[in-house]
């Protein structure tokens, strides 16, 4: 091409602290410093309300001006508040898709790309969608869409082995590319506190209640353990609230998203990710990169392939007992968890590599976009 390649990367917000927000703005700096014309886009974030970096010659695209959500109070009016608004979100994005003419589109959650691509059915050869979570994540409503739209778009990702097969049924065209960490370590801290250390957004996925029941456990056989969960989201007064109704008020930290995430991994002993669901959670990827030995509940996608027998433990999916034991038994141990972090650090290179992860995402854009580009050519 004698231009550069002009990509879109689309999710419904970029002003919130989450996995997808964070994935979309570094590659975005990625494939910007590989000479792509690239812009990131959303429904209503200015580029002054991004939550993480952006290279100055990423652009910033927002198709509408003020945007809420208003709370519905019942069960049926959230249904159809969540499918409002997932309407306007398709409508908005898809006016992006058209106002830009990129060559190759990426759409993140696949709420946002079945959403999008109900709008956008003549832009799909030239769409790539990544969902970001587990295939059954989603109510069959958006099962069922993804069945029937995604088969007309040009690639699908799958974050995770254990999912390509399902999306290779649907898109033969369907690649496996493991998230990853942009923090490294050479070597594992070892923090002698017994701080251990949860990421994520304070919703119902995160299992931040599993979590808090966990540690009731946990502070009984070890009161000298703190836990410290970082986030924000909708949940947290709901979180504080049964910390407090289970005693464990003063046993706690509560932090908000913060730039100096590397320190609060290097300052725990133990990281714990108690999720219900999963894709590939960067969380857990940036806790091995660092060297953090780590607890999770083997939930549906992401944790069995992060984890290694000797960097962490891996819990049946909610078995509260199960998570405090695990915690109980890393935290009482020095020399376990310096053999773990060392391992973590050597599995997170070997399988989880930064220049990896980034060699594949922009060698696919750039084949669906060249191919696009070239289709555009040849029919003018």
């Amino acid at each position: 091409m004698s231009r550069p390649l002009r990509v879109l990367l689309l999710c419904d917000r970029l002003d919130i602290s989450g996995g997808v927000e964070r994935f979309v703005c570094a590659l975005a700096n990625h494939l910007s410093r590989e000479g792509m014309d690239v812009a990131v886009g959303s429904v209503a974030t200015p580029r002054d309300a991004v939550r993480y970096p952006l290279a100055p010659a990423v652009r910033v695209l927002a198709g509408a001006g003020a945007w809420r959500q208003h709370e519905a109070r019942s069960r049926a009016g959230r249904a159809w508040q969540l499918l409002r608004s997932q309407w306007r979100i398709g409508r908005v994005l898809s006016r992006l898709i058209r106002d830009d003419r990129p060559d190759v589109v990426l759409l993140n959650g696949l709420t946002t790309a079945c959403s999008t691509l109900l709008f956008s059915g003549r832009y799909a050869p030239r769409i790539v969608c990544c969902d970001h979570n587990h295939f059954a994540a989603r109510s069959r409503l958006w099962q069922r869409l993804r069945e029937r739209l995604y088969p007309k778009v040009a690639a699908v990702v799958s974050l995770t082995q254990a999912d390509a097969p399902r999306f290779r049924a649907i898109n033969p065209r369907t690649e496996v590319i493991y998230n990853c960490s942009t923090l490294q370590a050479d070597a594992p801290a070892l923090p002698a506190q017994p701080v251990v250390l949860a990421v994520g957004r304070h919703v119902a996925q995160k299992g931040f209640d599993l979590l808090l029941r966990a540690w009731v456990e946990v502070v009984r056989r070890l009161p000298e353990a703190r836990l410290r969960i970082v986030g924000d989201g909708p949940l947290r007064a709901e979180h504080e609230a049964l910390a407090a109704q289970l005693g464990l008020a003063g046993r706690i930290e509560w932090l908000a998203p913060t730039p100096q995430i590397e320190r609060l991994y290097r300052e725990a002993a133990v990281f714990v990710l108690s999720s219900r669901y999963e894709g590939m959670p960067l969380a857990l990827l940036e806790a091995q990169a660092l060297g953090v030995p780590a607890v999770a509940f083997d939930c549906p996608t992401g944790p069995a392939e992060i984890l290694g027998d000797d960097t962490g433990r891996l819990v049946p999916a909610e078995d509260t007992a199960g998570l405090a034991a695990a915690l109980t038994e890393l935290l009482s141990s020095a020399p376990l968890r310096a053999a773990m972090g060392r391992a973590a650090i050597a599995r997170s290179r070997a399988l989880f590599s930064p220049q990896e992860h980034e060699r594949r995402w922009a060698m696919l854009l750039r084949e669906v976009g060249v191919k696009q580009a070239y289709s555009q050519a040849v029919a003018a």
